[in-house]
């Protein structure tokens, strides 16, 4: 193949790969993401002692293990917490004023806030955020920057 050929084709592929990666992750994609990085019994440590363990994946939600309790949380509301906050910090404490009915132990109807560090080590492992910063405390609770492209 002559090499104009060769380098029209490099570029092209170049153009599109680019474009592809300036593109937010579509839900699809996101779900299949995530089944692919956490299969049933993987296991990650949280930041604050412990670790989650995944133990079900249906059509709608994900569960793992944390501890001793079970905990549930769909797709959906994940990525809609992505969805949101492309291109920002975004904190725990921002997770729980966004969607205390996901985020929020306290709240009425209550979430869980453990699925806080929950969505940022999925956002971290897909490569959709930056690394997690802060301590989990008032004044430094966790947070990421979500990246405004998909890598």
């Amino acid at each position: 193949m002559p090499s104009n050929i060769l380098k029209s084709l490099k570029a092209l592929f170049v153009d599109c790969y680019t474009a592809l990666r300036n593109q937010a992750v579509d839900f699809d994609t996101f779900i299949a993401s995530i089944e692919s990085e956490f299969p049933i019994g993987s296991a990650f440590d949280n930041p604050g002692g412990g670790t989650s363990t995944i133990v079900r994946l249906t059509e709608t939600h994900i569960s793992y293990r944390r501890g001793n309790s079970n905990i549930s949380v769909a797709y959906r509301d994940l990525f809609e917490a992505y969805s949101n906050f492309i291109g920002q910090e975004v904190s725990s404490s921002d997770l729980r004023r966004f969607r205390p009915s996901v985020f929020d132990s306290s709240a009425r109807p209550s979430g869980h806030s453990c699925n806080c560090t929950f969505l940022f080590h999925v956002l971290e492992i897909l490569g959709l955020s930056g690394l997690l910063q802060g301590s989990g405390v008032r004044g430094n609770p966790y947070a990421v920057e979500v990246l405004d492209n998909a890598v």
